[in-house]
């Protein structure tokens, strides 16, 4: 489907959004403690390594189901992670980075996406309805944006608990999104709706979808919103304050790396959050312990899909 070219209002334009620093706070990272930085880093190269792993793993044609996967996007399901521990996860399709954020079986993961029956779906599933309830991480259906509503139902089912959720800027645009967080901020609900906004619906820009802001809509229901890039650390402050005012919500400008679905590429996004993060580890005095926690976590994924690959051969 074509779509008709919009003339947006400067006001409303998406387009000045989209940036590496947008919103940034200068010393947002001199707020966080070493420790936790490197918590936090340690969670961002599980993710990635996790998804190169998996890409390769495709391109080899040992996956065979359909992935989507992460890789761009790794550093917002980071820096919530960090702020809402403990919380229940509902993702989008996209959904590795918030899975592995919040303490996912890594080795039920990669079971699911080799088709093996020790999946987390029993090896039938894929990418879209990954979960592990012993984390209180719940599965999505594959219905562009049906985890907001369920989101709003665990809340309402888990009274005094609070309720991440993940989804992207296109299911920001289905109506039952928006009615549940309509409802959500009527019922003050403790839930954080985090939207990891790439810009696009498959391959559709938003500029060409809507001419409205997600921030503005959500405090137009009444609940706090911020609208930011996809900076780690800015990312953690930011959840870490909202998650005392749920419900709130948070539009994170990031850029997948790759195809909506699959591991092809259309070329270099327009901004390289991995790089900007190594270069922040430098500035800051932990390049070392970075280079040390990436290549851990890369042993650790490569000796996992070895053992499951080995396993799925003699099945």
């Amino acid at each position: 489907m074509s779509y008709p070219e919009k003339k947006l209002a400067p006001e409303a334009s998406h387009s000045h959004r989209r940036s590496a620093t947008w919103g940034m706070i200068p010393d947002v990272v001199a707020q966080c403690a070493s420790a936790v930085t490197l918590e936090m880093y340690s969670t961002y190269s599980l993710i990635r390594q996790f998804e190169l792993r998996v890409r390769q793993a495709q391109t080899d044609k040992d996956v065979e189901c359909l992935i989507y996967l992460s890789l761009g996007q790794e550093a917002i399901a980071t820096g919530v992670a960090a702020a809402m521990p403990g919380s229940w996860v509902l993702a989008q399709h996209r959904g590795h980075a918030a899975y592995l954020a919040f303490g996912g079986d890594r080795v039920r993961l990669a079971d699911e996406l080799l088709g093996l029956p020790s999946g987390c779906c029993r090896g039938v599933g894929g990418s879209p309805p990954v979960h592990d309830l012993s984390r209180k991480i719940v599965g999505h259906c594959g219905l562009i944006g049906d985890q907001v509503p369920v989101a709003v139902g665990v809340a309402l089912g888990r009274p005094g608990e609070k309720v991440t959720c993940f989804f992207g800027d296109g299911a920001a645009e289905e109506d039952y999104v928006l009615s549940a967080l309509s409802y959500a901020a009527s019922f003050r609900l403790p839930i954080l709706f985090v939207c990891d906004d790439n810009d696009l619906s498959v391959l559709t820009p938003t500029a060409s979808r809507r001419t409205w802001l997600l921030e503005d809509v959500a405090k137009a229901f009444g609940m706090p919103a911020v609208d930011i890039t996809d900076d780690p650390w800015l990312v953690r402050h930011h959840a870490a304050r909202l998650s005392g005012q749920l419900p709130a919500l948070m539009n994170v400008r990031t850029c997948r790396n790759i195809w909506h679905v699959g591991t092809g590429s259309d070329g270099a996004p327009e901004w390289d959050r991995h790089a900007l993060i190594k270069r922040t580890m430098r500035d800051i005095g932990l390049e070392r312990e970075a280079i040390e926690i990436e290549k851990s976590k890369q042993l650790a994924v490569e000796s996992l899909w070895k053992e499951r690959l080995q396993i799925k051969s003699a099945s």
